[in-house]
């Protein structure tokens, strides 16, 4: 009881930092004249560092970010938690992955930030939606790996892909110029607070 008491605790201190992170972002994007040019800076750097490499590869990983092609990984994601009868887990997973993205939207629409590239891509700049989801969907697989599967090889192996998967994914916005650092930063700490939420749920109900 005391490990469990002490567990939750300390999801809890990773949902207060992340509510902190989020809130000193967006109040440095709002409030700090020279943030955006601070931003295009990192930004032009990151992009020049990987001019290189073909355009294709962020695209086609940015892809897996949208709403709509997340459909498919949370169904499969249900599939296997109904499956082993953790029915609440799988409403859970769907719920969380729906709330990152109204989430987003709402601080979205309230910081009102035009994008990098300007009006070449719909909707506004922070935070970045992408990185809300996916470290929201694939945080909770990672933890629910970890939580089910025993083999230390498999463990670690599917851990490191979909953490893979999230920096990537995260990268491939900076990539395409359609997010800057901060908005890819704020959209992580907000995915990385709902997984510790539905983490903290799970543990209050005995999951």
């Amino acid at each position: 009881m005391r490990n469990k008491e002490y567990g939750i605790a300390l999801n809890w201190n990773y949902v207060a930092i992340s509510i902190v992170v989020v809130a000193a972002f967006t109040m440095l994007v709002l409030y700090m004249p020279n943030m955006r040019q601070i931003d295009a800076n990192i930004l032009h750097s990151i992009r020049l560092a990987l001019s290189p490499y073909p355009s294709y590869i962020p695209a086609a990983i940015s892809n897996f970010g949208f709403q709509n092609y997340m459909m498919w990984p949370q169904i499969c994601a249900v599939c296997v938690l109904v499956s082993h009868k953790r029915f609440l887990k799988a409403f859970l997973i769907v719920f969380f992955t729906h709330a990152a993205f109204f989430l987003g939207e709402l601080i979205k629409n309230f910081v009102c930030r035009t994008r990098p590239c300007g009006d070449a891509y719909s909707g506004y700049s922070f935070p970045s939606i992408h990185s809300t989801a996916t470290m929201c969907f694939y945080g909770i697989v990672i933890y629910l790996i970890f939580r089910y599967t025993s083999q230390g090889f498999w463990r670690y192996f599917l851990a490191t892909i979909f953490g893979l998967f999230i920096f990537l994914c995260g990268l491939s916005r900076l990539w395409l110029g359609v997010h800057y650092l901060s908005d890819v930063l704020a959209g992580l700490f907000l995915g990385f607070m709902l997984v510790n939420l539905f983490i903290i749920l799970c543990k209050t109900l005995n999951d």
